[in-house]
This record gives C-alpha cells, structure tokens and sequence, in this order.
C-alpha cells in the first residue's frame, strides 16, 4: 500500500443521524443536472482506450475567500480527458467534516481557517475519496482574473445577494436578471451575509457559475485546452490560469453538491452553519467525471459501477452501499443496454469474485461472470439489474446505528489487497 493511501485513509461518510440526505430531498434540478453528468466523456471513454486504462482527468480546487479571508464558496473543477471543458461542481463551506468528536462539529472552512490551503485541499479530497491536482484560494480580484475570460454574465438570483463588510450589508446584485462583470461576479463568489445561514447562498453560487457556463458555450476564443496524450488522456496544467483556460476552451457542465443542515443538538450542541452530506452523491459524481483523480482507501475491492437505469437514486444508491461495505468505487458509467435481470458482476481472478460475495447483502441477487478485460485500477465491474431495484424496495438496507468510523477503523487494521492491472 502507499504511502498516500495510507495517509488518506480517513473516514468519507458524515454519520447518517447527521442528515444523509434522501433522493426526495434533491431539487429536480439535480435530476436533470445528472442526465447530463452521467455521460461524461471521463466515464464513456474508457470503452474507447485500446489500453483500457483510466482517462486522465485533471482536478483543480477554486476556492474563494472575502475581505475577512473568510471561505465563501469551493468548487471542484475537472477537465475532460480531451483537455477542452470540463465539470465544475459546487460544495458548500459548510459541509462537516467526518471523525470529529462528538458534539464538535468542523466544517472545511474551519479547516481553511485553522490550518490554510494545503488542510482544506486535504480536507476535500478526504470527503471525495480522491487526489486533486491543484488548489487555488484567492479573494474577488484573483478570482475575477481567473474567470476573466467568460466576459459579460447574465445570472439571475432569487433574491437580492447580500455581502457584510466592518458592521455594514451592501447589495451586491438585485434579485432578477443581472448584468455581471468578472469582477462584479467574483463579488458574489465572495459575498458572506453574516445574517444569512449558506443554504441561501449557495443557490447564487450555483446561478453564478451556471451563467458562466452560458457564456462560455461550447468554449471562448483564445483559451487554451490542455495538453493531450493519445489514449492517455488531458495532461494537468501547470498552474490555475492555465486550468481555467483549458476549461473555458470547451463546454461545461455544472453540478451542485446535496447538503442538509445539521440541527440535532447532539451533532450541533451550538447550533453551528454545518451540513451533512451523502457520500454516495460526492463519490457517484467524482468518479464520473473524474475516474483518474479516485483513490481505494479501503484495503479492499475497488469497482466498477454500470447503470443502465436513468434514475439517479439507483446510481446513487448503489455507489452509497458500495461505500457501506468498505468498498472502493473507482468508476461511475451511464451505460444505455437494457438492464440485465440479475445484477452481474464480471471479475479475473478468483479471490476478487471471493471478495465481491459479502455484496449480496447489500445488492440482493448476483450472476458472476468471468471478465474478458479489465480496466487499469479496478478489480470487479458491476452492471446493476432489475434485481437491484427490487432489492431496493424490499431488501436490507444500510443500519443507521452502525458508525461508519467503526468501518474505517476496520480497514485500517485489515491487510493490504493488491490490484492487479
């Protein structure tokens, strides 16, 4: 095992009394927003590579801070394998981070604040179960140079965005229709009303990007997409301008992280702004965009998962039990075949197939099938069945007394398995 894997074997899961959010409470927007999500280039190219490794996705963190150096907004941006456009996807400050003590909730921009750049990168990349290239945290000029290149926005917002400064509240764009210079939407990037908690601030994150993604199109003229390797995939930019130029060459798709604020007095005695989160979601959509950026930080399988169900509950909630079983997802695909009635499992080597038995417990029937190729990384492919959305409805399902911390503890102490290519 490495010496990263090592290090990064922490807890990605918020404790299920915490608020893991349910499908029901996603907006249909989220519903619409994984249509599009799902068939990333990242995840259907691995069928074209004559090598079947894994695309290179590169990874970038933009973050922004306001006057006080406050964290205000956090992005996970990746590039697409042909190193033009690419994901951004928002995650709130807020979010908790796993493995506090009880009752002491932390949240990624306490981390930020305590422990600087490098923590908050760490932090991240904790939650997602994946190594990120780059890290930029930069106040409203940096960050308008850096998105200087989508010119003139047009977002629309709710309700009017609001920033605090010294012991004053400004406005910083009306409600309706908006007009946004890079500066001025960096301004809202930026903007921390102390008076409001961030689940009303995140939707203006959200529509900011959104009318960035709109300007940019299908890519602005003169920026530059990224370095290229046949059947290897888009190479990592040397620095954050070269990232963001690379992903404003092409088009960009936008995903919005769930999140649920923690109002249990035990989890939040102080009633602190922090969130929950579902694992399932951060991972489902990272290993998606960004297969290459994953890491196994369980000793154990890592796999593949194929829906053929447009639903984004099945797709998320099989990413969710594979994380409840101590099992790495390394690989998200939308594929468009009819759904087998048996959920198959396609393995090479016996003592994986071993390995992927235990699944049934949380997957209901399985057919295992000798693979006939494999993916660089990943050691099963589970392609869902009409089985598995039935085990959804009348099947076991994940115990909320069970503490995922106890799961972590477990591979900690459990013996390294090695993947073979």
């Amino acid at each position: 095992m490495t010496t990263l894997k090592q290090r990064r074997r922490r807890q990605t899961w918020v404790a299920f009394g915490a608020g893991v959010l349910v499908l029901a409470l996603l907006p249909v927007s989220v519903v619409v927003a994984w249509r599009a999500i799902r068939d990333s280039k990242a995840a259907q190219e691995v069928v074209a590579l004559p090598s079947r490794e894994l695309p290179t996705t590169p990874t970038a963190i933009l973050a922004v801070t306001d006057e006080q150096n406050f964290l205000t907004s956090l992005s996970i941006v990746a590039l697409t394998p042909d190193g033009a456009g690419g994901t951004v996807m928002i995650m709130p400050v807020g979010l908790m981070l796993p493995g506090q003590p009880a009752g002491e909730p932390k949240r990624l921009a306490d981390v930020y604040g305590s422990d600087g750049v490098e923590a908050l990168k760490a932090a991240v990349e904790s939650v997602t179960n994946s190594q990120i290239d780059l890290i930029a945290v930069n106040g409203v000029d940096a960050t308008a140079e850096l998105i200087a290149r989508a010119g003139t926005t047009t977002p629309t917002y709710a309700a009017d965005v609001t920033d605090t400064e010294a012991d004053a509240t400004r406005i910083v764009a009306t409600a309706g229709a908006n007009e946004l210079t890079p500066i001025q939407a960096a301004q809202v990037l930026a903007s921390r009303d102390v008076a409001q908690i961030e689940s009303a601030r995140v939707p203006n994150v959200k529509a900011t990007w959104d009318a960035i993604v709109a300007s940019i199109g299908a890519g602005v003229i003169g920026a530059v997409p990224a370095a290229v390797i046949a059947d290897v995939g888009a190479q990592t930019p040397t620095d954050m301008p070269t990232f963001m130029s690379a992903l404003f060459s092409g088009p960009i798709k936008v995903w919005q992280f769930g999140f649920e604020r923690i109002t249990d007095a035990e989890q939040n005695p102080q009633d602190i702004d922090v969130y929950g989160f579902n694992a399932g979601e951060l991972v489902m959509v990272m290993a998606s965009v960004a297969p290459s950026a994953m890491v196994a930080v369980f000793p154990t399988l890592s796999v593949q998962i194929d829906s053929p169900f447009a639903d984004i509950a099945v797709t998320q909630d099989a990413t969710f039990r594979m994380l409840y079983m101590g099992t790495n997802v390394i690989l998200v695909r939308q594929i468009t075949s009819t759904p087998p009635p048996i959920t198959v499992i396609k393995y090479s080597d016996e003592m994986d197939r071993a390995m992927a038995e235990p699944l049934t417990t949380m997957f209901g029937e399985i057919v295992f099938e000798k693979a006939t190729e494999r993916v660089e990384g990943i050691d099963v492919q589970v392609i869902l069945g009409d089985s598995f959305v039935n085990f959804l409805a009348t099947g076991a399902k994940p115990d909320p007394n069970v503490n995922p911390e106890d799961l972590a503890a477990n591979a900690t102490d459990a013996p390294t398995t090695e993947t073979t290519p």
